[in-house]
């Protein structure tokens, strides 16, 4: 076993070579060797920085049912064990990104990026996923970022004066190494000035000339450094008479790290009356009495506040139009030209500025007469809720699940709070925007169906094969048909701070002993009715959408069919495979009937006919009302046609392409086995109490199948107990266990 002795030298070995190998105390000169050998790292805005750890972190495609999308890897939060994943976003995640690269291509950031969207809606989320990242990269080697300090020498610690009358300061070539015991004094730049700017912006462009970078940010085109820093260098350079080497040899320059606990290159504005700068005399502090005396005569200014902290990074204006106009408008001239003015001094800024506000006070601010002038330097980008539940399920079970420890979690319970949040948001489609063959379908379709597109590209079951080829087609239409409506899709709805609370409340209700579906349900109901509090319930219902009671039902109506898969695949009467094998099968003798051409049969070893009863058997379970047999068979080769071209590379996935119809088999079987199945889910929960009085041990041994299954699947005695009675009790089959029903959920 290690000695307490042993582990201690072995932390400070390490951490004394982490810190070596970080780089973390410069000269000046060693600092422009780090230049030189890494120009991209650190001639660059806080634009560039944010664009390229944007770039280290990567990206991904996602194939959605509406379309191609590019999610950006810093909002996976894989770096920090996935705390603060952004669940979905990817458009305003792609826009976010596409702004501060054009911020990159003009060399300056001149707008301030505004999130805008309904409560609850992730944009302070997405922001701080952001400044995680943001803080993460600037650990590594690529993500360094540097600053400086003046370092003032005791005369003794370096044999005789420090130059001030014109010697040579001895054999030190810099005073950035000293110990701490032979310094004087030590003032940090309260700006974090960029070291290159330092250097005069005619001698920054020769050195930019020299490294062959073409494209170079204005702050370094032009850029200076802070006032105190620049009065600082002034005196210096005259004192020395304009050495500058001499000058450079006060300069220490140090790595720091972006942090949005200690505010350091990232900090937050709340909602409040002032400017976010201030400005005070330097006259207690006590090392500016140890300042040599060509330096204490000058009037030095610390400047503090928010937008000091943030400067090289990011600040975040929380919920900025809850503030008074005036204590924000300096952001007119600060967005357009990098720089404030208080107390006399002007301040200069490299840093990205980003806002949240809900959609009341954004309207309410677009009113204003200023509205056109602040337009102008403000971009806009919408942050609504999200329109797929795989989506928002993910954010409670990252979330919710964490604190709920101890507790268990029956199956689908988070999922269908999920389901109903977002079924709540989703808009009634116009069926005249859309072309007149479909008008119909579009008019039918209800928010079920809706989200089932949205979610996997499922077209309804009633549909014939034309009708839900031509409405997938329009499916990126019908997803984008609100977007550029003041009433968008996504703007309206629950709130997922509002289904958190739903979660954590069914989770602490006396009557279940685990987070039930139906504590979900039953706090979802109490919530529909407080329609005072929530303007989403207020709004009129359409067709199904906006009827949060309605959509409670077509909720437990899901589950309800969810509990019949489990159910099947628990029995074992219910298995993917010879589902899909069964569809190949079919879609095999239909290929040959279209190119009138004999298949092989592998049971009889030759060539025969395709099997017309065959493909009529398997048609009467799949054709929708009035559609034709011959036009299914037509369209559905169509399909496969088109898959292949869409990905030439891969042989057609049968049960994505056709899920549709696997699901029809599925209900058709069950609907002919469902009594039976009934049986056993009463057995199983006369099993459950030990009363196996009246059940054979045909029916004891396949409740026990039951039982083992759904185990498997995640369920514990009382969980499942109330899941197959509730499946019982809307199936209508079993009156007896009406009781017990009631006894589960008492």
């Amino acid at each position: 076993m290690t000695s307490v002795a042993d582990f201690l030298a072995s932390m400070v070995s390490k951490t004394q070579e982490k810190f070596k190998k970080s780089r973390s105390i410069l000269s000046f000169s060693d600092y422009i060797s780090e230049v030189y050998q890494k120009p991209s790292c650190h001639i660059r805005n806080s634009a560039q920085y944010f664009a390229d750890f944007f770039d280290e972190f990567g990206s991904y495609e996602l194939d959605t049912p509406t379309g191609k999308l590019s999610r950006s890897r810093v909002f996976d939060a894989d770096f920090a064990q996935s705390e603060g994943r952004i669940f979905g976003q990817e458009k305003v995640q792609a826009a976010l990104i596409a702004q501060i690269k054009n911020f990159v291509c003009s060399g300056r950031i001149d707008k301030l990026l505004l999130l805008h969207g309904p409560n609850g809606s992730a944009k302070t989320s997405i922001i701080q996923a952001i400044t995680r990242a943001a803080e993460y990269y600037s650990h590594t080697d690529e993500g360094a970022l540097y600053q400086f300090s003046w370092i003032f020498p005791r005369k003794e610690s370096i044999g005789g004066c420090i130059g001030f009358n014109g010697s040579a300061p001895g054999h030190y070539q810099s005073y950035a190494h000293l110990p701490n015991e032979a310094v004087d004094a030590q003032l940090p730049c309260d700006q974090r000035d960029h070291p290159l700017l330092l250097l005069r912006p005619e001698q920054r462009l020769e050195l930019f000339k020299q490294l062959g970078i073409e494209k170079v940010p204005v702050i370094f085109q032009a850029g200076e450094l802070s006032h105190r820093n620049a009065l600082i260098y002034d005196a210096l350079l005259a004192s020395y008479s304009g050495d500058l080497a001499q000058v450079l040899r006060h300069v220490r320059v140090e790595r720091f790290y972006l942090s949005r606990r200690y505010k350091r290159g990232v900090s937050v504005v709340e909602p409040q009356m002032s400017v976010d700068a201030w400005v005070q005399k330097l006259t207690s502090d006590q090392s500016i009495l140890s300042l040599p005396a060509n330096l204490r005569n000058l009037s030095l200014n610390e400047v503090f506040g928010p937008l000091l902290e943030a400067n090289r990074g990011l600040i975040e204006y929380s919920d900025l139009l809850k503030r008074p106009l005036d204590a924000w408008k300096y952001l007119l001239v600060a967005c357009e030209q990098a720089q404030v003015s208080i107390g006399g001094v002007g301040l200069f800024f490299d840093l990205l500025l980003v806002a949240s506000s809900n959609e009341l006070h954004l309207a309410s601010f677009k009113e204003y007469p200023d509205w056109p002038s602040f337009k102008g330097r403000i971009e806009l980008i919408k942050v609504p809720y999200l329109l797929r539940s795989a989506d928002e399920t993910g954010i409670y079970e990252n979330q919710v699940a964490k604190i709920l420890v101890g507790v268990h979690l029956a199956p689908h319970a988070i999922a269908m709070a999920a389901r109903w949040a977002v079924l709540t948001r989703l808009e009634p489609p116009n069926a005249q925007k859309y072309p007149l063959s479909l008008q119909e379908v579009i008019r039918d379709l209800s928010p079920d169906e809706k989200l089932a597109l949205y979610d996997h590209g499922e077209a309804p079951l009633r549909l014939s094969q034309k009708q839900a080829r031509e409405l997938r087609g329009a499916l990126a239409q019908l997803f984008h048909e609100y977007q550029h409506e003041a009433q968008y899709e996504g703007r309206f709805g629950a709130s997922p701070r509002e289904i958190k609370m739903i979660i954590m409340n069914a989770a602490q209700d006396k009557k279940y002993d685990h987070l039930s579906p139906g504590a979900i349900f039953e706090h979802i109901d109490q919530l529909i009715g407080q329609k005072s509090s929530y303007d989403y319930l207020r709004r009129e219902p359409l067709r199904g959408f906006r009827d949060a009671s309605f959509l409670l039902s077509s909720v437990k109506r899901y589950y309800k069919s969810i509990l019949e898969d489990e159910v099947r695949t628990a029995l074992g009467l219910y298995s993917t495979t010879s589902y899909l094998e069964l569809f190949t099968r079919y879609i095999l003798h239909v290929s040959s009937w279209i190119k009138k051409e004999k298949l092989l049969d592998p049971l009889l070893g030759r060539y025969t006919d395709p099997d017309e009863s065959f493909m009529r058997k398997i048609e009467a379970k799949l054709l929708a009302p009035r559609e034709m047999g011959e036009d299914f068979r037509r369209q559905l080769i169509a399909q496969i046609g088109a898959a292949m071209l869409e990905y030439p590379e891969q042989r057609p996935d049968y049960g994505r392409i056709f899920s549709s119809h696997l699901r029809r088999l599925k209900d058709h079987v069950y609907a002919e086995q469902r009594a039976g199945v009934d049986k056993i889910i009463g057995a199983f929960l006369r099993l459950l109490d030990n009363e196996q009085a009246g059940i054979d041990e045909r029916e004891v041994a396949q409740a026990l199948i039951l039982k083992e299954g759904l185990y498997k699947l995640g369920y514990t005695n009382s969980s499942a107990r109330w899941s197959m009675a509730y499946l019982l009790k809307n199936n209508y089959l079993i009156e007896e266990l009406n009781d017990e029903y009631k006894k589960t959920t008492a």
